[in-house]
């Protein structure tokens, strides 16, 4: 038996056997090749050929240990603060939540879908959007601040600078703190609002959730008020101006009746009509009888004469009646008829404005239904809850978000190192 040894041979049948193989050589010489075949196999039985030395055994180098201190110092060490901190320092923290819509009893008319093809349509911001935006601006978060102390609230831990707030901050720190510790979920589709408040105690969670629901009830009555007074503000308009013509018809007829001294100058034009009648009658009557006293008797018969003056004296009578009717009197005013023009003018004037007023007043009642049909109010369809457990912080995520983004950050950098130093 050969040892085993890295040797060059030939099988037999002629065919190269592996360089490396390790077996037993044959007694049987093998068949020589072609004329033209190489003399540089060695014979069988002779030394292999020398083979380089392997690579040696790696070694610890200055680069490793480089390697190593970072990633302790720049993976573990992090990851180990952010372990220590979050469940030997952070404090725990509670959360509320409330979710609420804005809903409206405004009565929409199916005809009115084909009045509105023609007509353009303009954007206006939805009331949830109004009170998505309010949530997280500064005016509400100083209405709260009014009610309830929040600098206190939020700076109760006194061993936590991480999740506390600084008492002494400005309003801007105590926004961009508010926004973190009070998640506001809004769906446009529905029109739900979803929020969620963190605090360090379940009460303290409750109670700002509490407040956030009745100052967004208190903007959602605002609004709705707006909306109210802008329908019936022009109806309002038109009532005050119809009421204030009607107050001042009615001033009119008072100050002409005062002026006159009568009540109804039509009553009176009647009355002096009826006397102007009888009048009339009472001269055909006298002229008749004049006529038929002529033809039977003589001029100088004395009732003849009577006759005569009774019809002058009516005569005279009519004329003085009709000028008080129809023609200007002798300085102590006008004549009835034209008194009489003047207040069937007034009348009519009075007739008017009030016709205008109770138009006014009736298109006032229907802008007051309608605005009672476009009220808004929230409704709160889950109520801010009380905690019983912390929830939060998330410690375990936290510290694998930590320790994987140091991870991340050591491992792109290590790449981009050697990449370096690759080319050079």
């Amino acid at each position: 038996m050969i040892p085993s040894k890295r040797i060059v041979g030939v099988e037999e049948g002629g065919k190269c056997p592996n360089i490396y193989g390790v077996g037993r050589l044959t007694k049987k010489p093998a068949k020589p090749a072609t004329k033209g075949a190489t003399k540089n196999i060695p014979p069988v039985g002779a030394n292999p050929a020398p083979i380089a030395d392997v690579a040696p055994p790696a070694r610890v180098r200055r680069r490793h240990r480089v390697l190593f201190l970072s990633f302790l110092l720049f993976v573990l060490a992090p990851a180990g603060i952010a372990i220590y901190y979050m469940y030997e320092i952070a404090e725990d923290q509670y959360s509320s939540r409330v979710s609420f819509s804005i809903r409206s009893e405004e009565f929409t008319n199916p005809l009115d879908a084909f009045s509105s093809l023609g007509q353009i349509s303009t954007g206006s911001s939805p009331d949830a959007s109004i009170l998505n935006e309010y949530i997280r601006s500064q005016i509400m978060l100083e209405e709260i601040s009014d009610k309830i102390d929040l600098r206190a609230i939020y700076s109760k831990p006194e061993n936590d600078p991480l999740f506390t707030f600084d008492p002494n901050g400005s309003i801007e720190d105590l926004l961009r703190y508010w926004q973190w510790m009070t998640y506001v979920s809004y769906d446009a589709g529905t029109g739900l609002i979803d929020i969620e408040v963190f605090a360090f105690t379940a009460h303290d969670a409750h109670l700002i959730a509490t407040q956030i629901m009745q100052t967004s009830n208190a903007l959602v009555d605002k609004l709705s008020h707006i909306s109210r007074k802008d329908t019936t503000k022009d109806a309002l308009f038109e009532l005050d101006r119809a009421n204030e013509r009607l107050s001042q018809a009615h001033q009119k007829l008072g100050d002409f009746r005062d002026a006159r001294q009568t009540i109804d100058p039509l009553a009176d034009l009647e009355s002096r009509m009826g006397v102007l009648t009888a009048l009339q009658q009472q001269l055909a009557s006298a002229i008749i009888e004049h006529d038929l006293l002529a033809e039977t008797t003589s001029l100088a018969d004395p009732r003849l004469e009577n006759m005569i003056r009774r019809v002058d004296a009516i005569q005279a009578r009519i004329d003085q009646e009709r000028s008080k009717i129809g023609q200007t009197s002798d300085g102590e005013g006008s004549a009835l008829a034209s008194v009489v023009g003047q207040y069937e003018r007034l009348l009519a004037d009075r007739e008017f404005a009030a016709t205008a007023y109770l138009a006014a007043a009736a298109n006032y009642d229907l802008a007051l239904a309608e605005a009672r049909r476009k009220s808004r109010y929230l409704a709160a369809h889950i109520p801010p809850t009380m905690a019983q457990t912390p929830q939060y912080p998330q410690r375990l995520l936290i510290v694998l978000s930590v320790f994987g983004g140091a991870l991340l950050f050591w491992m792109i950098s290590v790449l981009t190192v050697y990449a370096m130093l690759d080319r050079r």
